[in-house]
């Protein structure tokens, strides 16, 4: 695939080279903050040109198949850098790209990390960068414990930004919310409410949020009333709708399909959750 010239914005480039700068300074573990629809992914595959050219292997780090295909996609759309791939019975071993996108479930495999030289990726980029604290993340991380590492994050919360700073050295650049929309890249959030009488007495609290189950079933009655609503206003753009159950989730797509709208639900357990993310993305869903 012939190359294409990508130019950075302002601030992709301000990243860039601030996440460079800090590994120059002998600072190996470093944090990038963007807000999501800021181009994360254009930025690490710009970070990961620049390493291969220094000679270096990259590992791509994730949890989740589509985050590793979109990283894929976007490195060889953005460099014209081809990926190995590191996910069940696919391996990177007899590759000769330089660049590697890996499961972490698979990677965290004694017998897959084992096979590795523990020297053999000269930087590790982790996308959704929250999730590294977890063991497994911890495993891989800690057997190729000499790599440059960038954790790249949407705006974490401050209990996120406390448990990263365990791990990672530095935030070697933050681009803010405020400033993106100010500076014209990001569309001015209107937040609207909805007039329903909802009852949340009953809903228990856990850490500073709603129960999960019990706020689930205090939305089921208005679930109608909120496709009412949803019909004055979305008709005419695609929507995502988040609910705090599966059930309840299945339910209110349900709803919607009877009130003519093109309605699909995805969840942690989807199996067909690639393929109804690309029709949603073509549009034979409206809603997700």
């Amino acid at each position: 695939m012939e190359k294409s010239n990508i130019a950075l914005r302002p601030y992709q480039q301000e990243a860039r080279a601030a996440v460079e700068g800090q590994w120059d300074e002998g600072v190996r573990r470093t944090l990038l903050v963007l807000p999501t629809g800021c181009g994360k992914t254009i930025v690490f595959a710009k970070i990961t040109e620049d390493c291969v050219k220094a000679g270096q292997r990259v590992l791509i780090l994730a949890h989740r198949g589509e985050l590793l295909d979109q990283a894929a996609d976007k490195i060889k759309k953005s460099t014209g850098l081809g990926c190995a791939v590191e996910k069940a019975e696919q391996t990177s071993l007899d590759s000769w790209f330089r660049v590697t996108v890996g499961s972490v479930q698979t990677l965290m495999r004694e017998k897959r990390l084992s096979q590795f030289d523990p020297g053999h990726f000269g930087t590790i980029i982790i996308d959704e960068a929250h999730h590294c604290i977890s063991d497994s993340y911890q495993r891989v991380l800690q057997y190729f414990e000499d790599s440059n590492v960038l954790g790249v994050t949407a705006t974490p919360d401050r209990g996120d930004m406390r448990n990263l700073g365990s791990y990672f050295e530095s935030l070697a650049y933050e681009y803010t919310l405020p400033k993106a929309i100010r500076e014209g890249y990001l569309s001015p959030i209107k937040a609207l409410t909805v007039p329903l009488k909802l009852d949340l007495s009953g809903v228990g609290v856990n850490a500073g949020d709603f129960k999960a189950g019990d706020l689930g079933d205090a939305l089921a009655p208005y679930l109608h009333q909120i496709a009412e609503e949803m019909g004055k206003y979305c008709r005419d753009r695609k929507t995502v709708v988040f609910l705090p159950l599966v059930k309840t989730s299945q339910k209110f797509r349900d709803i919607l399909c009877d009130k003519g709208f093109r309605a699909a639900e995805v969840n942690g357990e989807s199996q067909d959750r690639a393929e109804i993310l690309a029709d949603f993305d073509r549009g034979k869903y409206n809603v997700l």
